[in-house]
This record gives structure tokens, C-alpha cells and sequence, in this order.
């Protein structure tokens, strides 16, 4: 069993010196293993790509099962991945130096990023409501791009949307930014289930006054759209590598400072936040937002 002395003189051994909590030796644990589950998710699509369209009943029953394999696989790396992240970002963090916590930021951006490319998914992001079988928001992350509806019928252990009745397929997954605005709200008091946006944003700004994971963000409304101009805070040296080396990160399944602001968007207004287009070319990030009702 490890102990806590022995937990922390294993992140030193491989950290050249850092020391790390137990807890934060745990949330790293599940990052890895998250990214292990994203590794079999691709692995489980490309056979099913491989097998290809076929009317052999036995080459049917594997689809099928390699299908459940996928599904699962997603749903655990994803999971395993925002779980890791968030426990490394909020426990203990006075006992990490700030670069490891960057390089952990940019680790999960590219675990998300190689699950949604293995998948073959281009499509933006559009931030899902507790509503229509859920009681958690979510981010559905489309095939292809396109207006199309979200689906309708949903689950909180839906991973994967096969694309029935008009609505387009993609994954369905809990986004790093939720367990975020849900501290928020426990810690001070507070609620964003329909407020509107502009209480929203009073009430998140806690994320610059008092966590600094923002230095500075606001929603505006523009003719039918919604512009979010975001700078992130003492994550900004991530910020920019992620921009730099992976950018879809943002039209898909945004950091976890975005991803907060999103969410609280489609919970303060009880709509859809698909996103439109990002510019991130500069520190400052524009989210271009459509809300649409569900």
C-alpha cells in the first residue's frame, strides 16, 4: 500500500524534486489512465472502420461489441481525464509549483484532443442543460459541423450519440470546467440556475478576484449573438501552448476556465450555448455564441 511519505518520494524520484501530495498523486494516476482508456477507444473505432459496412452476422456481432467497447473506453477517458484534472487543480495546490500545473492543463487538452481526432469528430461544441434526461450539463461535440439540433433524448452515462431522428452523431461528455462552477457555488453561496448571464457573470467573479484562473472575462450581446471575450490568469503560459499546438481545443471541448464560463452560460439560461467560431489568435479569446432553446 502506499503511504503518503512513500507517495511523495515517488513524485520526487520522477519530478527531478517536485514533491506532490497524495491526492494530487491520485489525480495524476487518473490522468494517465484516462488517457490509457483514450488509447483503447481509438484502437476499438479503427476496427470498426476497418470492418466497414458487411451482412456477415458474425462480423454484425463484433461491430456491435466493439461498439460497446468504444463507447465505454470514451466515457471512461474523458471522465478519468476532467476527474484527474480538476482534483489536481483545486487539492492542494500551494504544495505544486504552478508550472506542473500548466503542463497538466496542456496534458489534458491533448488527451481530449486525440479521443476527439481518433473519432474523426470536426464538428463544434454545443453546451448542453440539465434537461431532456440529464441533471448534469454536458458538451456534445458534433461529427461534422452544422446547425443541427442537438439530440433530444439523453442520459448522464451516454457517451456516445449515434445520430437518430435528424440529430447529428457525436460523443456526449462532462466537461472539465463543471466540478469548477459547481465549487463555486458551494463554496459561496451562490446559484446560477436561471439567472440570466449578466447575474452569471457577477457571480463568477470569484474566478478572477479570488482564484485568478481569469484575469479578465465578459459576455456581450451582439444582434442574435453572444461574444465571450476571455484571458485567462495565472494559466495563461498553458493557455498559449494549447492555442498554439492544438486550437480546436476551444471550438471543442474547451479548457476548464472556458469551459466553466460556458457551462454557466447554458445553466443561467436553461438554452443551448453552441459555439459559433473562437478566435484565438491573442491572449484575449472570443467565443462567438448562439443560445438556442432545447
Amino acid at each position: 500500500m502506499l503511504t503518503g511519505a512513500r507517495c511523495s518520494r515517488i513524485m520526487k524520484l520522477l519530478g527531478g524534486g517536485v514533491r506532490m501530495s497524495p491526492w494530487r498523486f491520485a489525480a495524476v494516476i487518473l490522468i494517465f489512465v484516462g488517457a490509457a482508456f483514450g488509447v483503447l477507444a481509438v484502437d476499438a473505432h479503427s476496427s470498426i472502420e476497418e470492418i466497414g459496412e458487411t451482412n456477415d452476422e458474425t462480423l454484425l456481432n463484433r461491430v456491435t461489441r466493439l461498439q460497446n467497447e468504444r463507447d465505454a473506453f470514451v466515457a471512461c477517458a474523458v471522465g478519468l481525464a476532467f476527474i484527474g484534472l480538476f482534483g489536481f487543480f483545486t487539492l492542494d495546490e500551494h504544495s505544486v509549483p504552478k508550472r506542473l500545473a500548466e503542463n497538466q492543463m496542456i496534458s489534458g487538452a491533448r488527451t481530449v484532443q486525440s479521443v476527439v481526432r481518433g473519432l474523426s469528430l470536426s464538428g463544434n461544441a454545443s453546451y448542453l442543460p440539465a434537461s431532456h434526461g440529464l441533471t448534469k450539463e454536458r458538451v456534445f461535440v458534433q461529427a461534422a459541423d452544422g446547425n443541427s439540433e442537438p439530440p433530444s433524448a439523453l442520459s448522464d452515462d451516454m457517451a456516445v450519440a449515434p445520430g437518430k431522428s435528424g440529430s447529428p452523431p457525436g460523443i456526449l461528455v462532462e466537461p472539465p470546467g463543471l466540478g469548477l462552477m459547481d465549487t463555486i457555488e458551494e463554496d459561496y453561496g451562490t446559484t446560477l440556475e436561471v439567472v440570466g448571464i449578466e447575474n452569471a457573470e457577477g457571480s463568477l467573479q470569484v474566478l478572477k478576484h479570488g482564484l485568478n484562473v481569469m484575469k479578465d472575462f465578459h459576455f456581450k450581446e451582439r444582434d442574435d449573438a453572444v461574444l465571450l471575450r476571455v484571458e485567462y490568469g495565472d494559466l495563461m503560459p498553458a493557455c498559449r501552448k494549447v492555442r498554439n499546438e492544438i486550437p480546436d481545443t476551444c471550438r471543442q471541448i474547451a479548457c476548464i476556465g472556458c469551459s466553466c464560463l460556458l457551462l454557466a452560460a447554458a445553466r443561467a439560461t436553461g438554452k443551448v450555448v453552441r459555439v459559433e467560431k473562437v478566435d484565438n489568435a491573442s491572449d484575449i479569446v472570443v467565443f462567438t455564441l448562439r443560445l438556442r432553446n432545447w
